[in-house]
């Protein structure tokens, strides 16, 4: 009976022990929880104005190549249409050519738009990146506090 009593003392302070630890530990624990909500929270703030730059410079480069676009879309249908039948064989070239030209516009600006996307999207990966090291900084810090004390 002496060494079921030794051991259910030694598991009972290991128990005591353990829960007392759990609770110094706790106000570390919000204290970090606290401090990553607000440091996701100030990461993604700041990288609000990077994506919306981004979302707002595509825009632009798409409109200033389609107002660019537009003069020589509505030349070629102007030509075309002043052109007699007889000499619709010969505008032809003309106007697949300023297709191809507004096509390459096009796709011009849609590589644009996914660069513009793409930087985006790194910049998110980036502050994501940030926010896991500063919560892997704050379980450190609590899991040391708690070593500590």
């Amino acid at each position: 009976m002496g060494l079921k009593e030794t051991f259910s003392k030694w598991f009972g302070q290991a128990k005591d022990t353990a829960g007392d630890l759990a609770e110094k530990a706790q106000p570390h624990v919000e204290t970090a929880v606290q401090k990553t909500k607000e440091t996701a929270s100030d990461l993604a703030e700041k990288a609000q104005p990077h994506v919306e730059t981004a979302v707002q410079k595509t825009k632009e480069t798409a409109s200033e190549l389609a107002d660019k676009a537009q003069p020589h879309v509505e030349k070629a249908v102007q030509k075309t249409k002043e052109t007699a039948s007889d000499l619709a064989d010969k505008a032809q070239p003309h106007v697949e050519k300023a297709k191809e030209k507004v096509a390459g516009m096009a796709e011009k600006t849609a590589d644009a738009a996914g660069d513009a996307a793409e930087t985006a999207k790194e910049k998110v990966s980036d502050v994501a990146d940030t926010a896991g090291t500063k919560i892997d900084e704050a379980a450190e810090a609590v899991q040391d506090a708690v070593e500590e004390e």
